[in-house]
């Protein structure tokens, strides 16, 4: 009767402070697990829009991987189409008059606008891959 009140009261304690217990009787063995403190939390939404005229794709992100998004955009579009404004950081395409495509980073979010009219078939695809390995990266941990 000791032993099982000694484990009721273990169990319930162990409990009480959001932990688990495993307990058997006979030989009384207990096990404890503690949360771990290393627990991350990510914060990651995508969106992506692939219609017969444009294609979209947004995303929001936790701000760590803000630098290695930006590497990655830098790395793959064209340096002479980047602009800043007030910190947003702009990659933009015009084609008669019109936006062919803008990839826009502010902050913790990301735009991407194809118009399919404006771009070519080649390019399009280029730049769909490229939305597709922005999907991946921010799905890392």
């Amino acid at each position: 009767m000791k032993s099982i009140l000694f484990i009721a009261l273990l169990t319930w304690g162990t409990l009480a402070q959001a932990q688990t217990a495993i307990a058997t009787s006979g030989n009384t063995t207990t096990v404890v697990k503690t949360p771990s403190k290393q627990t991350k939390t990510t914060k990651t939404t995508v969106s992506v829009s692939d219609s017969d005229n444009s294609y979209s794709l947004q995303a929001s992100f936790d701000a760590w991987k803000t630098k290695k998004l930006e590497k990655l955009l830098s790395d793959n579009l064209d340096k002479s189409l980047f602009t800043t404004d007030a910190g947003t950081k702009i990659w933009k395409k015009d084609s008669k008059g019109e936006t062919a495509y803008s990839f826009i980073l502010k902050g913790e979010k990301l735009k991407i606008s194809i118009d399919k009219e404006l771009v070519s078939d080649e390019t399009f695809e280029k730049l769909k891959a490229l939305g597709e390995k922005i999907s991946e990266t921010l799905s890392e941990n």
